[in-house]
């Protein structure tokens, strides 16, 4: 019975798909926004990158001060912190909207563009919190793996490249694992009333319970849909010509499937929510104890 347990997580996403018909027109202008945005960023950006390498490229050829050097360095830093503070903040808004349209719709509710502008603007700092609260736990991943792949290049020898990879392996199996309650703290801090940070997190963490077999395997599906397609534009980047045009191209294509994936999992872990809060309603029932959520739907 465990064994088609398992399976459960493709009942999750076939309930996201049908979301989809719900409220479609407002959330294919939210999907069409979203990439348009991150397209047109993510363009400036290459475009602003190559030149700089060009500029600098001839600056090395005329035996370059150490404060010309400096200055670019300052630039080419400035651009990268534009481009990921430009992304970070489309890719906020989007999995906000996608919540608040994922929740009226699996309520069965329609949403109207002034209903979801009041909603995101209520609603926006809370996840906001939550994420830089969750960000500690991938800080600490980062150095870890940072560690992993300092000893490995410093010591190149079968055995700790071996142990690199095997522990690197896990250590990213373990991180789909915990990023299950990270997720769902995102949905919990849209879709309920005044909690975010920590207390997000807690109830995130509770609701779960009994239903993280699925998350995981939300976030391993999803994980390997990326990692299939940039794995093959990758290949095709690298393959025939390689200009910067071609590069640009696959680099959209990456950055769009990965903003198409990253709303459709939190379509996908709204619906999770509400399908925790079923199977503990069920539990807390035969406990003889009663709670209430107030949801973004009872919000006036």
């Amino acid at each position: 019975m465990e064994f088609y347990e398992m399976f459960n997580f493709l009942t999750i996403l076939k309930e996201s798909i049908k979301l989809l018909h719900k409220n479609g027109k407002l959330m294919a202008s939210i999907a069409i926004l979203s990439l348009l945005f991150t397209s047109i960023f993510f363009a400036l950006f290459i475009f602003s990158i190559e030149s700089l390498i060009y500029h600098m490229a001839d600056i090395s050829l005329m035996e370059p001060s150490y404060q010309d050097m400096l200055k670019y360095f300052a630039i080419f830093l400035a651009v990268q912190l534009a481009f990921i503070r430009a992304v970070f903040t489309i890719f906020h808004l989007s999995r906000v909207v996608t919540i608040i349209v994922a929740t009226k719709s699996y309520n069965g509710d329609i949403l109207s563009s002034q209903d979801l502008f009041s909603s995101i603007k209520r609603t926006w700092k809370r996840p906001l919190i939550t994420i830089f609260y969750l960000s500690r736990q991938t800080r600490c991943y980062s150095l870890f793996l940072g560690v992993l792949v300092a000893l490995a290049l410093m010591y190149p020898n079968f055995i700790t490249i071996s142990i690199t990879i095997l522990f690197g392996i896990a250590a990213f199996v373990f991180y789909l694992y915990l990023a299950v309650v990270s997720f769902l703290s995102i949905v919990v801090s849209v879709v309920e009333d005044r909690s975010s940070g920590r207390e997000a997190r807690e109830k995130a963490s509770e609701i779960v319970k009994g239903k993280r077999l699925h998350g995981f395997l939300l976030n391993l599906f999803f994980n390997l849909l990326v990692w299939i397609s940039h794995s093959l534009l990758g290949y095709w980047m690298i393959i025939g010509d390689k200009g910067i045009v071609k590069r640009t191209i696959c680099g959209l294509f990456m950055v769009n499937i990965s903003s198409l994936v990253h709303m459709f999992v939190f379509m996908a872990y709204t619906v999770l929510y509400f399908q925790c809060k079923m199977h503990h309603g069920e539990e807390i029932a035969m406990h003889g104890k009663v709670h209430y959520t107030k949801l973004i739907n009872d919000i006036p």
